[in-house]
């Protein structure tokens, strides 16, 4: 039996480290939209998946930084991000290895952090951004992998949508 740990990650803009600068790091959550079947002869109502809802995310700053803020305040130009962790593997005799997890996002920024000032407390930014590609990728080999313009969805590198697009001519 193994157990996987993830306490730590650096975010990256555009290929550049923003290490300490980001408090939290938010990726979106995978939503897929469902509609209801019902139909004569069953009982109980179907829920089929139809697509993938947008997908949101957001990044908490621990402070202003215009060099990273220039680059979400265009919200006609994606940015690339990206979020590194160490995924430590754990069995009965302790660690046992440590492998990178590596999420790439294309995203644009929606909603952009102007600031929260209070009287003695540090000042708090928060971005909202909207993905349109994701992939995720543990120890290398890709787990997930999502690109909402060119209707890819892949799992464990598994084509999920490769006779769908077939179907339709693309």
């Amino acid at each position: 039996m193994e157990l996987n740990t993830i306490h730590n990650a650096n975010v990256y803009v555009n290929g550049n480290s923003q290490l300490g600068r980001a408090s939290e790091f938010k990726l979106p959550e995978l939503s897929i939209s469902q509609d209801e079947t019902k139909g004569l002869g069953l009982v109980g109502t179907i829920k089929l998946p139809s697509g993938v809802e947008a997908l949101e995310g957001e990044i908490n700053w621990n402070s202003f930084y215009p060099d990273v803020f220039v680059k979400i305040y265009n919200p006609f130009k994606a940015c690339q991000l990206m979020v590194r962790a160490n995924v430590q593997v754990f069995n009965a005799a302790g660690l046992s290895t440590e492998v990178p997890m590596v999420v790439m996002v294309t995203a644009t920024f929606s909603k952009n952090p102007l600031g929260t000032f209070k009287p003695k407390e540090k000042a708090e930014f928060s971005s909202t951004y909207q993905a349109t590609e994701i992939r995720q990728t543990l120890s290398g080999r890709e787990t997930l992998y999502f690109n909402a313009f060119t209707n890819q969805y892949r799992v464990n590198g598994r084509d999920m949508l490769a006779q769908m697009r077939s179907n339709i001519g693309i």
